[in-house]
């Protein structure tokens, strides 16, 4: 049994871990990155915990824990200690900031840098204290698995908009999203059952059970194609490291197929790390702001690029899955360059995460909110609720995304950039 003094050593190593949290990682924010570490300490000095009126109640919670809690044996120091810094970061009450073990901090690593992990393949959100699915990737487990009891005419696979009550018959409602996405991952070959609600407009909410295997996912971010034998389309599902060099490529092969008007697809993309969509707007944009970074103490910073600009017409596709990184990407072409935004209401993601590292053996870290964004012309999109596009068409239950014949935001972006062309 530790004694009081020794309780108090341990209670300090978490103040020298808090300490460590406030110290700078790079010069530029990132989203969801994984920036190298400094060690310098930030400029806003964390007020010491034994200063504060409640810390003698933190420590006597410590004491009573490790001294009467029935199951000793499953409680240990650096248990608690955990628990403490998760509990910190779910008291700042921010959906976005999050604590990572060892374990999802790798997670992170392999999703935000090489657009790989084991899983489903699927991008989720808190929405209204329910983890919500954002994007069911592509050809994925998460997008092509039918749920118990589905029916030939029933579509497979998790939509967005959907609500997550259960992992593998564990209540999730309330959780952090990091903390559900790590009971969704897991080793490939391996079942996960995900319970579901599904909106069913007037008549409410429908309750569906997904067994679900998981495998290797490499999150496919870039596709393209053409319509009409000369209108280019390129499709961005999320902001990866690889993204800026697959869009690179996709756009070099459309321009040799002959495109004269290109339509960026950037519905159901749930963002990424801020750089690689500055490098990705690099490619369509004149020298000059793509963000506007406003920090805790009001002070802005202007984010640009200097590319040679893009000079063939575009019209950018969104909707209410479209958020952070892509609503930087589409304010700033709709303020910059003109482009004409169609689908409907974004997000409204408008805030900079950076990842921090808590020890220095870069095994555990936390994500936290550090910066608001706004578009080059001022626009706040967390405040105002997303970009409200120029041209606002709905989508239906049935429609199907990429066709034309039966995705009208698709057709009539497709009737808007050939107007815009002149033909």
């Amino acid at each position: 049994m530790l004694t009081p003094a020794q309780a108090i050593l341990i209670l300090l190593a978490v103040v020298l871990t808090v300490a460590a949290i406030v110290f700078a990682m790079t010069e530029t924010a990132v989203q969801d990155g994984l920036p190298e570490p400094v060690t310098e300490p930030g400029e806003n000095a964390a007020p010491s915990l034994e200063e504060y009126e409640n810390y003698d109640e933190f420590l006597r919670a410590y004491e009573l824990i490790m001294e009467n809690y029935v199951d000793s044996g499953e409680v240990t120091p650096e248990s608690l200690m955990r628990g403490a810094i998760q509990g910190m970061v779910q008291g700042i009450g921010d959906p976005y900031s999050t604590y990572f073990d060892a374990s999802a901090l790798e997670d992170l690593r392999r999703r935000t840098l090489d657009g790989q992990y084991s899983g489903i393949g699927v991008s989720v959100i808190d929405i209204d204290g329910y983890v919500t699915v954002m994007v069911p990737f592509s050809g994925t487990p998460a997008a092509t698995t039918p749920f118990e009891g589905a029916g030939e005419d029933d579509e497979p696979g998790l939509r967005s908009g959907d609500r997550i009550l259960e992992v593998d018959g564990v209540d999730v409602v309330g959780m952090s999203t990091e903390h559900v996405a790590e009971l969704i991952r897991g080793p490939a070959g391996e079942l996960v059952e995900i319970r579901v609600e599904r909106s069913q407009g007037e008549m409410g909410w429908e309750e569906l059970l997904f067994p679900i295997e998981r495998r290797e996912i490499e999150i496919p971010t870039v596709e393209s194609r053409v319509f009409e034998s000369d209108l280019g389309y390129l499709s961005i599902s999320q902001f990866t490291a690889q993204t800026p060099e697959q869009v690179a490529s996709h756009l070099a092969e459309l321009e040799e197929a002959g495109i004269v008007g290109l339509l960026i697809d950037l519905r159901s993309n749930p963002g990424g790390t801020l750089e690689e969509s500055i490098e990705v707007a690099d490619q369509f944009l004149s020298p000059g702001p793509v963000v506007i970074t406003v920090d805790r103490e009001g002070e802005s910073t202007t984010i640009g690029v200097d590319g040679p600009g893009y000079s063939l017409p575009m019209i950018v596709l969104v909707d209410g899955f479209s958020a952070s990184a892509s609503e930087i990407i589409a304010g700033a072409l709709r303020d910059r360059a003109g482009v004409v935004l169609v689908g409907e209401r974004t997000f409204g993601k408008g805030s900079v995460q950076r990842v921090y590292y808590l020890d220095r053996t870069q095994t555990t870290g936390m994500k936290i909110t550090t910066q608001r964004y706004l578009t080059p012309s001022g626009y706040s999109i967390e405040e105002e609720g997303g970009l409200v596009p120029d041209v606002e068409v709905p989508w239906s239950e049935g429609d199907i995304m990429g066709d034309p014949e039966s995705d009208p935001q698709l057709r009539k972006a497709l009737e808007l950039l050939r107007e815009s062309i002149g033909d």
